[in-house]
Protein backbone atom coordinates (compact mmCIF):
# COMPACT_ATOMS: atom_id res chain seq x y z
CA UNK A 1 0.00 0.00 0.00
CA UNK A 2 1.15 3.41 -0.62
CA UNK A 3 2.58 5.28 2.60
CA UNK A 4 1.89 8.91 3.23
CA UNK A 5 4.45 10.17 5.22
CA UNK A 6 3.13 13.32 6.42
CA UNK A 7 5.99 15.19 5.56
CA UNK A 8 6.13 18.07 2.89
CA UNK A 9 8.07 19.30 -0.55
CA UNK A 10 6.88 22.65 -1.58
CA UNK A 11 3.77 22.22 0.25
CA UNK A 12 2.74 19.20 -0.66
CA UNK A 13 2.29 15.92 0.53
CA UNK A 14 4.74 13.59 0.33
CA UNK A 15 4.18 9.61 -0.41
CA UNK A 16 6.26 6.31 -1.24
CA UNK A 17 4.50 4.92 -4.27
CA UNK A 18 5.93 1.27 -5.59
CA UNK A 19 4.97 1.25 -9.42
CA UNK A 20 6.65 -1.68 -9.96
CA UNK A 21 4.89 -3.82 -7.38
CA UNK A 22 2.31 -6.38 -9.15
CA UNK A 23 -0.85 -5.56 -7.47
CA UNK A 24 -4.23 -7.59 -7.35
CA UNK A 25 -6.15 -6.29 -10.55
CA UNK A 26 -7.06 -2.68 -10.13
CA UNK A 27 -5.45 -2.33 -6.90
CA UNK A 28 -3.47 0.58 -8.97
CA UNK A 29 -6.47 2.21 -9.84
CA UNK A 30 -7.45 2.10 -6.18
CA UNK A 31 -4.81 3.83 -4.55
CA UNK A 32 -4.32 5.91 -7.34
CA UNK A 33 -8.11 7.25 -6.59
CA UNK A 34 -7.02 7.56 -2.79
CA UNK A 35 -4.05 9.67 -3.62
CA UNK A 36 -6.24 12.48 -6.10
CA UNK A 37 -8.21 12.55 -2.91
CA UNK A 38 -5.40 13.68 -0.87
CA UNK A 39 -3.80 16.17 -3.18
CA UNK A 40 -3.43 16.88 -7.19
CA UNK A 41 0.05 16.88 -6.92
CA UNK A 42 2.63 14.52 -4.72
CA UNK A 43 6.25 14.05 -3.90
CA UNK A 44 6.57 10.61 -4.39
CA UNK A 45 10.10 9.26 -2.40
CA UNK A 46 10.22 6.12 -5.07
CA UNK A 47 13.31 5.31 -7.15
CA UNK A 48 15.08 8.60 -6.00
CA UNK A 49 11.73 10.92 -6.04
CA UNK A 50 9.43 12.62 -8.80
CA UNK A 51 6.60 14.63 -8.48
CA UNK A 52 3.24 12.90 -9.47
CA UNK A 53 0.37 14.99 -10.94
CA UNK A 54 -2.77 13.27 -10.52
CA UNK A 55 -5.39 15.50 -11.66
CA UNK A 56 -6.96 16.47 -15.33
CA UNK A 57 -5.87 19.54 -14.70
CA UNK A 58 -2.18 19.04 -14.15
CA UNK A 59 -1.15 16.25 -16.62
CA UNK A 60 -3.35 17.95 -19.30
CA UNK A 61 -1.59 21.35 -19.06
CA UNK A 62 1.25 19.41 -18.92
CA UNK A 63 1.26 17.81 -21.90
CA UNK A 64 0.94 20.83 -23.43
CA UNK A 65 3.30 22.41 -22.02
CA UNK A 66 6.87 21.07 -23.74
CA UNK A 67 8.90 24.30 -22.82
CA UNK A 68 9.04 23.08 -18.89
CA UNK A 69 8.24 19.44 -18.88
CA UNK A 70 10.43 17.53 -21.44
CA UNK A 71 10.58 14.50 -23.09
CA UNK A 72 14.00 13.67 -23.02
CA UNK A 73 13.37 11.85 -20.38
CA UNK A 74 10.06 9.48 -20.34
CA UNK A 75 10.61 7.23 -16.78
CA UNK A 76 10.09 8.89 -14.03
CA UNK A 77 12.45 7.13 -11.74
CA UNK A 78 15.56 7.13 -14.99
CA UNK A 79 16.42 10.99 -14.86
CA UNK A 80 19.72 10.66 -17.26
CA UNK A 81 18.93 7.56 -19.54
CA UNK A 82 21.45 6.14 -21.63
CA UNK A 83 18.75 5.56 -24.83
CA UNK A 84 16.87 7.86 -26.97
CA UNK A 85 13.65 6.54 -28.00
CA UNK A 86 12.73 8.89 -31.71
CA UNK A 87 10.04 10.52 -31.79
CA UNK A 88 9.14 9.59 -28.30
CA UNK A 89 12.07 11.43 -26.54
CA UNK A 90 11.96 14.09 -28.71
CA UNK A 91 10.72 17.72 -28.32
CA UNK A 92 9.44 20.22 -30.69
CA UNK A 93 10.22 21.33 -33.56
CA UNK A 94 12.02 18.22 -34.18
CA UNK A 95 9.60 15.65 -32.90
CA UNK A 96 6.84 17.23 -35.39
CA UNK A 97 9.20 16.04 -37.80
CA UNK A 98 9.96 12.77 -37.32
CA UNK A 99 6.08 12.30 -36.79
CA UNK A 100 5.58 13.50 -40.03
CA UNK A 101 7.20 10.63 -41.80
CA UNK A 102 5.65 8.07 -39.65
CA UNK A 103 1.79 9.43 -40.16
CA UNK A 104 0.68 7.95 -43.50
CA UNK A 105 0.15 4.53 -42.51
CA UNK A 106 -1.64 5.41 -39.50
CA UNK A 107 -3.98 8.45 -40.48
CA UNK A 108 -7.56 8.09 -40.12
CA UNK A 109 -8.33 7.57 -43.42
CA UNK A 110 -5.40 4.42 -44.10
CA UNK A 111 -6.68 3.04 -41.30
CA UNK A 112 -10.31 2.96 -42.49
CA UNK A 113 -8.90 1.20 -45.74
CA UNK A 114 -7.55 -1.72 -43.39
CA UNK A 115 -10.83 -2.28 -41.37
CA UNK A 116 -12.47 -5.36 -43.61
CA UNK A 117 -8.73 -6.94 -42.89
CA UNK A 118 -8.83 -6.21 -39.27
CA UNK A 119 -11.87 -8.13 -39.25
CA UNK A 120 -10.78 -10.34 -40.89
CA UNK A 121 -8.19 -11.56 -38.17
CA UNK A 122 -9.93 -10.75 -35.04
CA UNK A 123 -12.28 -13.37 -36.67
CA UNK A 124 -9.93 -15.68 -37.49
CA UNK A 125 -8.69 -15.76 -34.17
CA UNK A 126 -12.04 -15.70 -32.12
CA UNK A 127 -12.63 -18.99 -34.37
CA UNK A 128 -9.91 -20.80 -33.90
CA UNK A 129 -10.56 -20.96 -30.23
CA UNK A 130 -14.49 -20.31 -29.83
CA UNK A 131 -15.57 -24.21 -29.93
CA UNK A 132 -13.37 -24.85 -26.80
CA UNK A 133 -15.10 -22.97 -24.38
CA UNK A 134 -12.18 -21.27 -22.20
CA UNK A 135 -9.07 -19.33 -23.49
CA UNK A 136 -6.50 -17.64 -21.72
CA UNK A 137 -7.52 -13.99 -23.00
CA UNK A 138 -4.20 -11.75 -23.14
CA UNK A 139 -2.28 -14.96 -24.49
CA UNK A 140 -4.78 -16.23 -27.27
CA UNK A 141 -6.30 -13.19 -28.50
CA UNK A 142 -4.96 -9.51 -26.60
CA UNK A 143 -1.17 -10.38 -27.61
CA UNK A 144 -2.42 -12.44 -31.17
CA UNK A 145 -4.63 -9.74 -32.88
CA UNK A 146 -3.42 -6.62 -32.59
CA UNK A 147 0.62 -7.66 -33.44
CA UNK A 148 -1.12 -9.34 -36.07
CA UNK A 149 -2.68 -6.26 -37.21
CA UNK A 150 0.26 -4.11 -36.48
CA UNK A 151 3.08 -6.33 -38.34
CA UNK A 152 0.90 -6.55 -41.37
CA UNK A 153 0.55 -2.70 -41.75
CA UNK A 154 4.37 -2.65 -41.48
CA UNK A 155 4.72 -5.34 -43.96
CA UNK A 156 6.38 -7.54 -41.15
CA UNK A 157 5.86 -11.08 -41.43
CA UNK A 158 3.37 -12.86 -39.22
CA UNK A 159 5.16 -16.02 -38.37
CA UNK A 160 7.43 -13.11 -36.46
CA UNK A 161 4.73 -12.34 -34.07
CA UNK A 162 5.77 -14.29 -30.63
CA UNK A 163 9.29 -13.12 -31.08
CA UNK A 164 7.81 -9.52 -31.26
CA UNK A 165 5.87 -10.31 -28.18
CA UNK A 166 8.23 -11.55 -26.14
CA UNK A 167 10.85 -9.15 -26.66
CA UNK A 168 8.54 -5.99 -26.36
CA UNK A 169 6.89 -7.93 -23.13
CA UNK A 170 10.45 -7.95 -21.53
CA UNK A 171 11.20 -4.77 -22.44
CA UNK A 172 8.52 -3.36 -20.59
CA UNK A 173 9.37 -5.46 -17.86
CA UNK A 174 12.18 -3.48 -17.15
CA UNK A 175 11.24 0.11 -17.32
CA UNK A 176 12.42 1.70 -14.47
CA UNK A 177 12.91 -1.78 -12.75
CA UNK A 178 15.50 -1.94 -9.69
CA UNK A 179 16.10 -5.48 -10.54
CA UNK A 180 19.60 -5.88 -12.42
CA UNK A 181 18.39 -9.12 -13.83
CA UNK A 182 15.23 -7.39 -15.26
CA UNK A 183 17.57 -4.56 -16.44
CA UNK A 184 19.99 -6.59 -18.25
CA UNK A 185 16.75 -8.54 -19.81
CA UNK A 186 15.77 -5.78 -21.20
CA UNK A 187 18.77 -4.54 -22.87
CA UNK A 188 19.19 -7.50 -24.36
CA UNK A 189 15.73 -7.87 -25.68
CA UNK A 190 16.52 -3.76 -26.97
CA UNK A 191 19.64 -5.07 -28.61
CA UNK A 192 17.58 -7.77 -30.17
CA UNK A 193 15.01 -5.67 -31.60
CA UNK A 194 17.77 -3.20 -33.12
CA UNK A 195 19.45 -5.98 -34.65
CA UNK A 196 16.49 -7.51 -36.66
CA UNK A 197 15.82 -3.97 -37.88
CA UNK A 198 19.79 -3.42 -39.02
CA UNK A 199 19.30 -6.68 -41.13
CA UNK A 200 15.79 -4.90 -42.51
CA UNK A 201 17.27 -1.82 -43.08
CA UNK A 202 20.55 -3.85 -44.97
CA UNK A 203 17.36 -5.75 -47.32
CA UNK A 204 15.12 -2.67 -48.37
CA UNK A 205 18.38 -0.82 -49.70
CA UNK A 206 19.76 -3.51 -51.51
CA UNK A 207 16.11 -4.92 -52.35
CA UNK A 208 13.42 -1.40 -52.11
CA UNK A 209 9.93 -2.61 -52.65
CA UNK A 210 6.95 -0.78 -53.84
CA UNK A 211 4.13 0.07 -51.33
CA UNK A 212 6.10 -0.88 -48.51
CA UNK A 213 6.67 1.17 -45.32
CA UNK A 214 10.37 0.82 -44.75
CA UNK A 215 11.56 1.05 -48.12
CA UNK A 216 9.40 4.78 -47.97
CA UNK A 217 11.31 5.13 -44.22
CA UNK A 218 14.22 4.51 -45.86
CA UNK A 219 13.97 7.50 -48.73
CA UNK A 220 12.20 9.77 -45.91
CA UNK A 221 13.59 13.59 -45.49
CA UNK A 222 13.69 15.20 -41.79
CA UNK A 223 13.24 18.57 -42.87
CA UNK A 224 15.36 19.25 -45.74
CA UNK A 225 18.08 16.41 -45.48
CA UNK A 226 18.00 12.41 -45.56
CA UNK A 227 16.86 10.60 -42.33
CA UNK A 228 20.02 8.53 -41.61
CA UNK A 229 20.31 4.95 -40.62
CA UNK A 230 20.53 5.86 -36.59
CA UNK A 231 17.54 7.76 -36.82
CA UNK A 232 15.70 4.67 -39.29
CA UNK A 233 16.65 1.98 -36.18
CA UNK A 234 15.73 4.52 -33.73
CA UNK A 235 11.90 4.84 -34.99
CA UNK A 236 11.19 0.73 -35.84
CA UNK A 237 12.89 0.12 -32.43
CA UNK A 238 10.03 2.42 -31.28
CA UNK A 239 7.57 1.86 -33.31
CA UNK A 240 7.51 -1.71 -32.26
CA UNK A 241 7.34 -0.87 -28.34
CA UNK A 242 4.60 1.76 -29.02
CA UNK A 243 2.24 -0.80 -30.93
CA UNK A 244 2.75 -4.01 -29.69
CA UNK A 245 1.84 -3.71 -25.82
CA UNK A 246 -0.50 -1.07 -25.69
CA UNK A 247 -3.81 -2.60 -27.11
CA UNK A 248 -3.04 -5.85 -25.69
CA UNK A 249 -3.15 -4.12 -21.96
CA UNK A 250 -6.04 -2.18 -22.64
CA UNK A 251 -8.00 -5.30 -24.34
CA UNK A 252 -7.57 -7.03 -20.81
CA UNK A 253 -8.92 -4.26 -19.01
CA UNK A 254 -12.21 -4.19 -21.23
CA UNK A 255 -12.41 -7.23 -21.47
CA UNK A 256 -11.93 -7.66 -17.04
CA UNK A 257 -14.41 -5.12 -17.05
CA UNK A 258 -17.77 -6.95 -19.12
CA UNK A 259 -17.04 -10.10 -17.57
CA UNK A 260 -17.87 -8.88 -13.73
CA UNK A 261 -20.53 -6.45 -15.06
CA UNK A 262 -23.04 -8.45 -17.63
CA UNK A 263 -25.08 -5.33 -17.75
CA UNK A 264 -22.69 -3.81 -19.87
CA UNK A 265 -21.90 -6.73 -21.52
CA UNK A 266 -25.45 -7.24 -22.13
CA UNK A 267 -26.08 -4.22 -23.89
CA UNK A 268 -22.74 -4.17 -26.09
CA UNK A 269 -24.84 -7.72 -27.42
CA UNK A 270 -27.70 -6.13 -27.89
CA UNK A 271 -26.76 -2.61 -28.78
CA UNK A 272 -23.52 -2.95 -30.89
CA UNK A 273 -23.79 1.10 -31.89
CA UNK A 274 -22.60 1.70 -28.75
CA UNK A 275 -19.32 -0.05 -28.95
CA UNK A 276 -17.12 3.26 -29.79
CA UNK A 277 -18.29 5.21 -27.43
CA UNK A 278 -18.14 1.93 -24.61
CA UNK A 279 -14.03 1.80 -26.38
CA UNK A 280 -14.01 5.59 -25.22
CA UNK A 281 -15.17 5.29 -21.95
CA UNK A 282 -13.74 2.19 -20.98
CA UNK A 283 -10.74 3.72 -22.48
CA UNK A 284 -10.89 6.38 -20.06
CA UNK A 285 -11.85 4.40 -16.81
CA UNK A 286 -9.43 1.81 -17.43
CA UNK A 287 -6.17 3.84 -18.96
CA UNK A 288 -2.63 2.10 -18.62
CA UNK A 289 0.22 4.84 -19.30
CA UNK A 290 1.86 6.16 -16.41
CA UNK A 291 4.36 8.46 -18.57
CA UNK A 292 7.39 10.42 -17.38
CA UNK A 293 8.99 13.95 -18.37
CA UNK A 294 11.53 15.96 -16.72
CA UNK A 295 11.55 19.61 -15.16
CA UNK A 296 13.72 21.82 -17.47
CA UNK A 297 12.99 25.30 -16.03
CA UNK A 298 11.98 26.31 -12.44
CA UNK A 299 8.13 26.28 -12.48
CA UNK A 300 5.18 27.08 -9.79
CA UNK A 301 3.05 24.89 -11.21
CA UNK A 302 -0.80 24.31 -9.97
CA UNK A 303 0.92 25.37 -6.62
CA UNK A 304 3.50 23.34 -6.82
CA UNK A 305 6.95 24.41 -7.10
CA UNK A 306 8.93 21.83 -9.53
CA UNK A 307 12.67 22.96 -10.28
CA UNK A 308 14.79 22.26 -13.26
CA UNK A 309 16.18 18.46 -13.51
CA UNK A 310 13.07 17.23 -11.49
CA UNK A 311 11.27 14.42 -12.72
CA UNK A 312 7.44 13.90 -12.89
CA UNK A 313 5.10 11.01 -13.23
CA UNK A 314 2.08 12.70 -15.48
CA UNK A 315 -0.33 10.10 -14.02
CA UNK A 316 -2.95 9.63 -16.88
CA UNK A 317 -4.62 6.72 -14.86
CA UNK A 318 -5.60 8.79 -12.03
CA UNK A 319 -6.08 12.19 -14.11
CA UNK A 320 -9.05 10.35 -16.32
CA UNK A 321 -10.86 8.97 -12.99
CA UNK A 322 -10.18 13.22 -11.90
CA UNK A 323 -13.67 13.34 -10.24
CA UNK A 324 -13.42 17.28 -11.34
CA UNK A 325 -13.90 16.52 -14.99
CA UNK A 326 -15.90 13.87 -14.69
CA UNK A 327 -19.61 13.26 -12.97
CA UNK A 328 -19.29 9.90 -11.27
CA UNK A 329 -15.35 9.67 -12.30
CA UNK A 330 -14.53 5.99 -11.32
CA UNK A 331 -17.78 4.21 -12.69
CA UNK A 332 -18.50 2.94 -16.01
CA UNK A 333 -21.33 4.41 -17.77
CA UNK A 334 -21.92 3.28 -21.34
CA UNK A 335 -24.02 6.32 -22.09
CA UNK A 336 -21.05 9.04 -21.38
CA UNK A 337 -20.14 10.66 -24.49
CA UNK A 338 -16.95 11.82 -24.11
CA UNK A 339 -13.75 11.74 -25.83
CA UNK A 340 -11.73 14.57 -24.50
CA UNK A 341 -10.13 12.07 -21.93
CA UNK A 342 -6.47 11.90 -21.71
CA UNK A 343 -5.97 8.21 -22.28
CA UNK A 344 -3.92 8.70 -26.03
CA UNK A 345 -2.01 11.96 -23.90
CA UNK A 346 -2.56 15.10 -25.92
CA UNK A 347 -0.36 17.66 -27.44
CA UNK A 348 2.52 17.48 -29.25
CA UNK A 349 2.84 13.27 -28.04
CA UNK A 350 -0.55 12.25 -28.55
CA UNK A 351 -0.52 9.16 -29.48
CA UNK A 352 0.57 8.68 -33.01
CA UNK A 353 -1.77 5.19 -33.15
CA UNK A 354 -4.65 6.13 -31.70
CA UNK A 355 -6.75 5.85 -34.52
CA UNK A 356 -5.81 2.41 -35.16
CA UNK A 357 -6.20 1.46 -31.67
CA UNK A 358 -10.14 2.84 -31.38
CA UNK A 359 -10.87 0.57 -34.64
CA UNK A 360 -8.61 -2.45 -32.80
CA UNK A 361 -10.39 -2.11 -29.39
CA UNK A 362 -13.46 -1.48 -31.26
CA UNK A 363 -14.13 -4.40 -34.00
CA UNK A 364 -12.52 -6.97 -30.74
CA UNK A 365 -15.26 -5.68 -28.96
CA UNK A 366 -17.98 -6.24 -31.39
CA UNK A 367 -16.52 -9.48 -32.98
CA UNK A 368 -16.19 -11.18 -30.06
CA UNK A 369 -19.31 -10.33 -28.64
CA UNK A 370 -21.17 -11.84 -31.48
CA UNK A 371 -19.48 -15.12 -31.09
CA UNK A 372 -19.23 -15.47 -27.74
CA UNK A 373 -22.09 -13.06 -25.70
CA UNK A 374 -22.20 -14.93 -22.40
CA UNK A 375 -18.69 -15.48 -20.33
CA UNK A 376 -17.20 -15.78 -16.97
CA UNK A 377 -13.59 -15.47 -15.44
CA UNK A 378 -12.02 -18.28 -13.98
CA UNK A 379 -8.38 -19.04 -12.23
CA UNK A 380 -9.45 -15.32 -11.01
CA UNK A 381 -6.52 -15.61 -7.91
CA UNK A 382 -3.61 -15.14 -11.07
CA UNK A 383 -4.95 -11.94 -11.83
CA UNK A 384 -2.41 -9.24 -11.08
CA UNK A 385 -1.15 -6.05 -12.82
CA UNK A 386 2.37 -4.52 -13.41
CA UNK A 387 3.15 -0.46 -14.10
CA UNK A 388 4.30 2.01 -15.14
CA UNK A 389 2.28 0.94 -18.17
CA UNK A 390 -0.67 -1.25 -16.24
CA UNK A 391 -1.31 -4.67 -17.65
CA UNK A 392 -2.84 -8.12 -16.76
CA UNK A 393 -0.49 -10.55 -17.35
CA UNK A 394 -2.81 -13.64 -18.12
CA UNK A 395 -7.21 -13.56 -18.03
CA UNK A 396 -8.82 -16.79 -18.18
CA UNK A 397 -12.55 -16.87 -19.65
CA UNK A 398 -15.04 -19.81 -20.02
CA UNK A 399 -18.13 -19.55 -22.00
CA UNK A 400 -20.61 -22.11 -23.12
CA UNK A 401 -19.70 -23.22 -26.31
CA UNK A 402 -22.89 -24.45 -27.43
CA UNK A 403 -24.87 -21.19 -26.88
Amino acid sequence: MTEITGEKKGGCPVVHFDFNKPRPVNDYLRELDQLREIAPIVWNTYGGGFWMFLDDKSVRKALHDPETFSSEATIPTVPDPDWHWIPTMENPPMHKLYRRVLNPPFSPRAIRAREPRLREHAIGIIEGFMDRGHANYVDEFAKAFPTKVFLEILGLPHEHSEQFVAWVETVFGGLGAEDDNAAQAMADAQAAIHQYFVDLLADRKANPREDDFFTSLTQAKIGDRPITDEEFLNMCDVLVLAGLDTVKSQLGYMMYHLANHPDDRARIVAQPEIVPQAVEELLRTYSIVMDGRKVIQDNEFNGCPVRKGEMVMLTIPSATRDEKAYLNSTEVDLDRNDASHLAFAAGPHKCLGSHLARLELAIALEEWHKRIPDYEIVNSEALYETGPQLGLEELHLRWDPKR
